[in-house]
């Protein structure tokens, strides 16, 4: 190799490093979104003759019981998060609640595809009916495969929120 090839190899070099270094600096300065889930079991109790409903940690479940998934979202990043996405599938053995799913600033949305496709709930559907005229209906419950909220305002360093859905026990 002739000191001119050895130059542009070095040059090509540098020029790689100093890339890499911007991407490295750059991911540093990037939002990035902590997650924690919590799961909470709805109970009817009696509270001054009236039936209420709370949520208690969950120690046992069985069909028919309901469950409130909270997932917290902090900012732990150098840059605003803007329009952070938050998808979570809707968990074996349950059905979702469509109309539950809620977020203070976030539009939310459900998929019966998977994740391929989004809608605001509930996810509308065609199907024959019994005269075979195809109609618009709400997809059953049991369809639901996922869950997605998109935080409409941005995250600033540090700061968090919560999203919810809930569940019932298959």
């Amino acid at each position: 190799m002739n000191q001119s090839q050895g130059l542009k190899w070095l040059a090509v070099l540098c020029i790689t490093g100093l890339f890499f270094m911007a991407a490295a600096v750059e991911a540093q300065q990037a939002p990035r979104l902590d997650l924690k889930t919590t799961v909470q079991k709805e109970v009817k109790i009696k509270k001054q003759g009236k039936w209420v409903v709370e949520t208690v940690p969950v120690e046992k479940t069985g069909p028919g019981d309901v469950l409130v998934y909270a997932i917290a979202y902090q900012n732990a990043g150098k840059a605003p998060a803007t329009d952070a996405r938050i998808v979570n599938p809707v968990p074996k053995g349950a059905v979702l609640i469509p109309e539950s799913v809620r977020g203070k600033d976030a539009e939310a949305a459900c998929s019966i595809d998977n994740g391929a496709t989004w809608h605001k709930p509930p996810v509308m559907i065609r199907i024959k009916n019994r005269a075979g005229v195809e109609e618009e209906k709400p997809a059953p419950s049991e369809r639901y495969t996922h869950v997605q909220w998109v935080i409409k305002k941005p995250v600033a360093p540090g700061q968090s929120g919560q999203v919810y859905f809930k569940t019932t026990v298959k």
